[in-house]
């Protein structure tokens, strides 16, 4: 039996003592530190099944009930953006009550988009159904938007055609009352034949009840003694004399709302924007007109000398499209 080593005496560094030769070196056997198992008992390495570790992500979160068998729960989030997206999806569908479905996309669209951030933070599951309300909800709330477009497009053109379908109806009597006051007034004007009415005549234009007073042809000394600014023309200055009455509900200005035209002897066509000068009495100084007011004032227009001549003059709405809008007077 081997002898114990003896402790270092007090007050001195521990050394390397070797072992004697009766003492055994646990390190000099040559043997491995590992020991295989006895007969009997069980090698856990040697039954080549894989190590299966135990699953500590089954327990959740702290302060978190664990997932059941380690799965996620279905989001209620994504269910609803689902199911609500369905039910807009079908209702966009129906006019009238898809008003419903834009609310009901609205909702989708956020439930969803709640569901599905708390599928990729690991929260909650449901990704594919929060995806799914999410599109839903979204293709609803266009739908819905385009279904009510084309509902009221729809419906203005049948108004239209209503209204159409009903004029002529009532045209024939409107006609039969036009033509027997036509028998009894003889002195109706000239432009009611389709010609040009002589000056000082009225005639609706617009908003305006308008008569053309006076036209002076060759205006150019009147315009030159009206401001020392105003420039020579380019051809010979027209200033025509007009009286207004204005008739509509709001305020008019008659330099806004009617265009001035000569309709020259060439066929051409110039208006007031052809003049740069100021008029003596221009229509640029006429106030705003509320119902009944009257105003008198004049217009120029610059026009070739040699298409004055055999020509008219014309007012009518400003940006017109229709001539049936045009007054004409008669130039003499």
């Amino acid at each position: 039996m081997s002898s114990p080593i003896p402790p270092p005496p007090a007050g001195s560094q521990p050394s390397y003592v070797p072992p004697s030769e009766d003492q055994q070196n646990p390190y000099a056997s040559g043997q491995p530190s590992y020991v295989p198992p006895a007969e009997g008992q069980q090698n856990p390495y040697a039954s080549g099944q894989p190590y299966a570790p135990a699953q500590p992500y089954a327990q959740g979160y702290p302060g978190q009930a664990p997932f059941p068998g380690g799965q996620r729960p279905s989001s209620g989030l994504a269910i609803a953006a689902l199911v609500v997206g369905i039910i807009s999806f079908v209702l966009a569908w129906v006019p009238v009550v898809n008003f419903v479905s834009i609310l009901g996309g609205i909702a989708a669209v956020v439930l969803g988009v709640l569901a599905l951030r708390k599928a990729n933070r690991g929260v909650a599951g449901g990704k594919g159904m929060a995806i799914a309300g999410t599109v839903l909800g979204g293709i609803s709330l266009v739908l819905s938007i385009v279904v009510n477009v084309f509902l009221g497009v729809a419906i203005d053109e049948a108004i239209n055609s209503a209204e159409s379908a009903v004029a002529p109806a009532v045209q024939p009597a409107e006609s039969e009352g036009t033509a027997d006051e036509q028998t009894v007034d003889t002195e109706e004007p000239a432009a009611a034949a389709g010609g040009a009415l002589p000056l000082g005549e009225a005639a609706e234009v617009g908003d305006y009840t308008i008569a053309v007073t006076g036209l002076d042809l060759d205006a150019n000394e009147a315009i030159a003694a009206a401001d020392a600014t105003n420039p020579a023309p380019d051809g010979q200055y027209v200033l025509a004399e007009v009286s207004v009455v204005y008739n509509g509900t709001e305020e008019g200005n008659p330099w806004m709302d009617l265009s001035y035209i000569l309709q020259g002897a060439d066929g051409a066509e110039y208006d007031d924007g052809t003049c740069m000068a100021i008029e003596p009495n221009s229509v640029v100084n006429v106030p705003a007109l509320t119902t009944g007011d009257a105003a008198d004032y004049q217009v120029c227009l610059d026009v070739p000398a040699e298409a004055i001549e055999g020509g008219s003059f014309a007012i009518e709405p400003l940006f017109s499209l229709d001539e049936a809008e045009r007054a004409t007077w008669e130039i003499r």
